[in-house]
């Protein structure tokens, strides 16, 4: 069972900068919105409709996730970039979101700098150190229960208490509002 979780949960991971591209560029969501609109619009009342395509969308998200760890070079994700990677402002967006997913998810472990807390009128904020530089880091602030938004700060050196915590284990306090 772990072993059906760990490869969803990779595919996931390998097609998560396409749909945050799709997301961001609304003209390509809509069209896909629609043709979703069409295929739900049509199970509303048939159970078993929805439930297969939702199983089919499991299969190949497990499917490529098999592929991606089987084959780091998987040819459609390969063939993806390259037609992205030709268009001049979607290319810069979609390299951007990639770096952002590999780091969070943990697979660009020598680029990330880690957890800290940052100090915020008396308390404490949790932040992500996305860059070191020589005078202070970089360091992403996400807003809870969202950590999609929050405040890019730069902060000396000296200002900012290093963590221990993994990015799982900040995320997980960020999401839970503290709570776990």
């Amino acid at each position: 069972m772990e072993d059906i979780f760990r490869r969803i949960s990779k595919g996931l991971l390998a097609i998560l900068p396409f749909v945050i591209l799709v997301w961001i560029f609304s003209f390509v969501y809509k069209m896909l919105a629609g043709i979703f609109f069409y295929l739900f619009g049509m199970t509303d009342s048939n159970l078993f409709a929805t439930l297969f395509i939702m199983f089919c969308s499991l299969a190949i998200l497990f499917y490529i996730g098999f592929l991606v760890e089987k084959n780091r070079e998987f040819l459609l994700l390969k063939f993806t970039e390259l037609v992205i990677e030709r268009i001049p402002v979607v290319k810069g967006v979609y390299a951007t979101v990639k770096d952002l997913i590999k780091i969070f998810s943990g697979g660009d472990k020598e680029n990330y700098l880690g957890v800290a807390y940052v100090a915020f009128g008396g308390s404490k904020l949790i932040g992500f150190i996305t860059k070191e530089e020589e005078d202070g880091y970089w360091i992403f602030v996400p807003t809870t229960p969202n950590p999609t938004t929050g405040l890019l700060l730069k902060i000396k050196k000296e200002e900012v208490e290093l963590s221990n915590m993994s990015i799982s284990e900040g995320l997980k306090k960020i999401i839970s509002l503290g709570v776990k």
